[in-house]
């Protein structure tokens, strides 16, 4: 099983909360990828930090753990039709939520988020587990 990692998800395994840390360790690093979405929040959260350089190198390093993955054509196709199909059930989510979903989706990941929008089972296919549940 593939899992795709949502920011919340992220800073918590690099802030050591647990869970966690723990699940990541068990799981082989071909089996975890980073969507490029993720990896734009998590670097602006570095940039405005107090601790930028510090936070800049931590993201440096994570990247050389993981799979990135782009927003692709297949992902934005994806994210389009997710996006179509919400709109016609009258619900919303962020632009960044739904090219992360898109990018889990494209890739058969299971997506591990903390985010209420994302584990609310309005996208079609989406596999989600909340490890700070």
């Amino acid at each position: 099983m593939r899992y795709a990692l949502d920011t919340n998800a992220v800073v918590a395994a690099l802030n050591g909360v647990q869970p966690v840390p723990t699940k990541l360790a068990a799981l082989e690093a071909a089996d975890i990828l980073l969507p490029a979405p993720v990896i734009a929040e998590l670097y602006f959260g570095a940039f405005a930090s107090s601790r930028v350089r510090e936070n800049v190198a931590r993201i440096d390093r994570l990247l050389t753990l993981f799979d990135v993955q782009p927003f692709d054509e297949a992902a934005a196709r994806r994210f389009a039709e997710v996006k179509a199909a919400l709109r016609r059930a009258g619900r919303a989510k962020s632009d960044f939520d739904l090219a992360i979903a898109s990018i889990a989706l494209v890739h058969d990941a299971t997506l591990v988020t903390h985010d209420t929008a994302l584990l609310d089972g309005s996208i079609l296919g989406l596999l989600v587990e909340d490890w700070l549940a």
